[in-house]
């Protein structure tokens, strides 16, 4: 969620779009619950770090996490230390080995850190917010178009070529990025409507409704997806994450007691807690927060099978 005056004054008024906006999406039934979400448990890892965007791990029980012009890194104690600093807002994140890869969204560029030479080089020209590297070595973007122009969709990067493909999926208002369990699709959301997008890699413009979140404004900003098949989708506006089953677009709530409003939460990602895992939390209230789930519900990372 990009920080700046011209996106708050678009969420004063998101309440009006998500109630008469019509999209030329497939219509969907309208969103079902789902029961079984009780029982987790939310604690603090680190906090006190301005306006958290997103996060990344790290593969050794840490994270990459981007704030407000920095790059910090979290270590499996809660131990925090900047990486980068005077980053020019910085957004999306994904690691690859060594490679840390960021977006920044003041100027529209993708960028490569190494995180062993602590060198920083300039990709290509990638204007977007949510950020994801397909198993091709491609990179998709999101621009949910509150400023700087109308949506833009889903934008696609080539790492072959170097081209960037703008519009690749004209999902209006997509958000958040996360890949399909079985490789063959992606997922995005709408901040302003709530929808959950299901796009093919093979066919990125027949795009399909998944479900809605519940709720009048749950602007929903970031989403990861769980081998077991579900998605799990922070509500930036609500204070909320969400499960969705993908299978069925059935939904939960499974944290209700995050900071709402501007504060309320960014990011999710999948990460390792001791021998199990939890699902990760940021938020603009500066706090980086673990989700354990009960002991009956598995939560697997897809890059992990």
């Amino acid at each position: 969620m990009r920080i700046s005056g011209v996106r708050a004054g678009a969420l004063c008024v998101a309440m009006v779009a998500a109630i008469s906006v019509a999209d030329a999406a497939p219509t969907t039934a309208a969103p079902t619950t789902t029961t079984n979400c009780t029982g987790w448990h939310s604690d603090t890892v680190a906090a006190g770090l301005g306006q958290l965007e997103n996060l990344e791990p790290d593969g050794r029980g840490g994270f990459y996490v981007s704030g407000y012009r920095k790059i910090y890194h979290v270590d499996g104690s809660g131990s925090v230390r900047t990486v980068l600093d005077d980053v020019a807002a910085p957004g999306g994140l994904q690691l690859d080995g060594t490679t840390l890869y960021l977006l920044t969204r003041s100027d529209g560029e993708l960028w490569r850190y190494d995180t062993v030479t602590e060198q920083l080089s300039h990709m290509v020209d990638f204007p977007g917010n949510g950020l994801l590297r397909l198993p091709d070595g491609d990179f998709l973007t999101t621009w949910i178009g509150t400023e700087d122009g109308p949506s833009r969709g889903v934008s696609r990067y080539d790492h072959t070529t170097g081209e960037v493909v703008a519009n690749w999926s004209p999902t209006p208002r997509a958000e958040g990025l996360s890949l399909s369990p079985d490789h063959r699709a992606v997922y995005t959301d709408d901040l302003f409507t709530g929808q959950i997008y299901r796009i093919p890699l093979d066919a990125p413009d027949r795009w399909t409704v998944v479900t809605r979140i519940p709720g009048l404004l749950p602007g929903p900003d970031d989403v990861t997806a769980s081998a077991e098949g579900d998605l799990y989708v922070a509500g930036h506006v609500s204070g909320t994450v969400h499960r969705v089953h993908l299978e069925s677009g059935a939904s939960c709530v499974i944290a209700a007691d995050l900071a709402k409003g501007w504060a309320g939460p960014t990011s999710v990602r999948i990460g390792p807690d001791g021998d199990r895992s939890a699902l990760y939390v940021t938020s603009f209230d500066g706090t980086l927060r673990r989700l354990r789930p009960p002991s009956d519900v598995r939560l697997t990372p897809i890059d992990a099978v």
